[in-house]
């Protein structure tokens, strides 16, 4: 723990941070790269049949490719910076060191992605006669680097599952061109489009009411949707056989089903995705209204899901085989259990263990080694100490530490002396069983501040 640390005690730091990555994903991928496609492809479309309805239908989507992009994307995308940064500094700090390169790189091609789509949607009254080709143009250029960022982006959150010979090389292009960039690039491509289908065919069909109009704008998704899911089993199917053994069987894990209903609710959302294919392919003009919306919400629950399944099997890891979830170091860890914990944490006023301040050490221990992924409570129970901890001593659960990571392999292993263990146990006991002490937590707060 070598930054202060910021604690949501009911929701959980974890969860935080999947909320925040889950809209941005859907904003970055269904709206700027999917939307931008089928936007794009109405409008060139409705250029070649002539067909102004279909022009107009693309010019409505460009308002909200605009508006969203700028404002949700945006400000989640600053958002994941943020709370990551104050949740998993050390992470983060990695990260940044091994990608500053391509993060600058990213932004560049994100600044040019905004300017093209403001060109795109203020020059649809100007651009007449032939430029309207420039101007269909103009977007497929704007898709192009909608998908680049994904592309760069890719590179370092897939290097975090598999950071390939980085960890022996610490060269970047091992770091970006690991085991699973190519596969998932092209998972995360085909979902970005398919999920713009799931996410728009509902508003489109309610708001359009001309049958003609509404066959001619599904015909085109129902092209997308014929390349894309082909193109998601195959990539997905390419990703799965890319990633470690063990992240393999975290996936189930990962959701929190029984493998039974895990199975039975991914047939049944394939079984929805492939009629709706079908039914856009053979009767586009009348597609129901109940199966868009049943889609919109498979779709919905699937990228939610799919964030938190890829969070989720990297552990132990945040990096893999190079950082644990809690930030601290694999190289670290018979340093921490020879020296102690938090004799090497800078953000930490305690240094060791006494039989005076074993409570406020145990309070930073938990801080440094807990908090990014449990809470002493709040509404995940399988989290939530308050829940997990209940009937527990301290000396069992002081036991059940050392060995942890053994009985449970995807939790880090406790990092730091007996004693430490020990204060943690007795700190996890009384928040658990008693409640917050406010006065553990002010004399904590008053030593953060000394």
């Amino acid at each position: 723990m070598n930054y202060p640390v910021i604690e949501f005690p009911w929701l959980g730091n974890g969860m935080m941070i999947a909320l925040i990555a889950t809209i941005h994903v859907i904003v970055s991928h269904g709206i700027a790269i999917g939307v931008t496609a089928l936007m794009v492809s109405l409008e060139y479309r409705g250029l070649k049949t002539k067909n102004e309805q279909l022009i107009g239908v693309a010019r409505r989507l460009s308002k909200w490719v605009l508006i969203i992009t700028t404002t949700v994307g945006a400000m989640t995308g600053v958002g994941i910076w943020f709370v990551t940064s104050v949740i998993q500094p050390d992470s983060i700090g990695s990260l940044l060191r091994i990608f500053f390169w391509a993060w600058f790189a990213e932004w560049i091609v994100f600044i040019t992605e905004v300017v093209l789509l403001i060109i795109y949607y203020y020059t649809w009254d100007t651009w007449k006669g032939e430029k309207r080709k420039i101007h269909n143009r103009i977007g497929m250029v704007l898709g192009v680097f909608g998908w680049l960022t994904a592309m760069i982006i890719t590179g370092i959150l897939s290097a975090k599952l598999t950071p390939g010979k980085w960890t022996e090389t610490l060269s970047f292009w091992n770091a970006f061109l690991n085991p699973t960039y190519v596969p998932s690039l092209a998972f995360r491509t085909f979902i970005a489009v398919l999920l713009a289908v799931s996410l728009i065919s509902l508003p489109l069909r309610i708001m359009i009411k001309d049958a003609k109009l509404r066959k001619e704008v599904f015909k085109v998704f129902s092209v997308w949707n014929a390349i894309t899911i082909p193109g998601i089993l195959i990539s997905g199917i390419w990703y799965l056989l890319s990633i470690p053994d063990e992240a393999a069987d975290l996936i189930i894990w990962a959701t929190g089903m029984p493998e039974d209903l895990f199975t039975i609710l991914h047939i049944v959302g394939l079984a929805l995705f492939l009629i709706f294919a079908f039914w856009m392919a053979v009767k586009p003009e009348k597609v129901p209204v109940i199966l868009t919306f049943a889609i919109f919400i498979t779709s919905m629950a699937f990228i939610g899901e799919f964030e938190g399944i890829r969070e989720s099997v990297r552990k132990p890891y945040v990096i893999y085989n190079y950082m644990y979830a809690n930030g601290v170091a694999a190289q670290d860890l018979d340093k921490y259990k020879e020296e102690g914990y938090l004799a090497h944490s800078a953000a930490s006023p305690i240094k060791e263990v006494t039989a005076d301040n074993q409570l406020e050490a145990g309070r930073e221990l938990y801080k440094g080694q807990c908090i990014t992924c449990h809470t002493v409570d709040g509404w995940r129970t399988k989290r939530a100490f308050a829940d997990r901890l209940d009937g527990w001593d301290e000396e069992g659960l002081a036991g059940y530490i050392a060995t942890l990571h053994e009985t449970r392999p995807f939790m880090p292993p406790f990092a730091g002396t007996d004693e430490e263990r020990e204060a943690l146990a007795a700190y996890l006991i009384k928040v658990s069983n008693e409640g917050i002490d406010t006065d553990l937590t002010q004399a904590s707060a008053e030593a953060d501040n000394k």
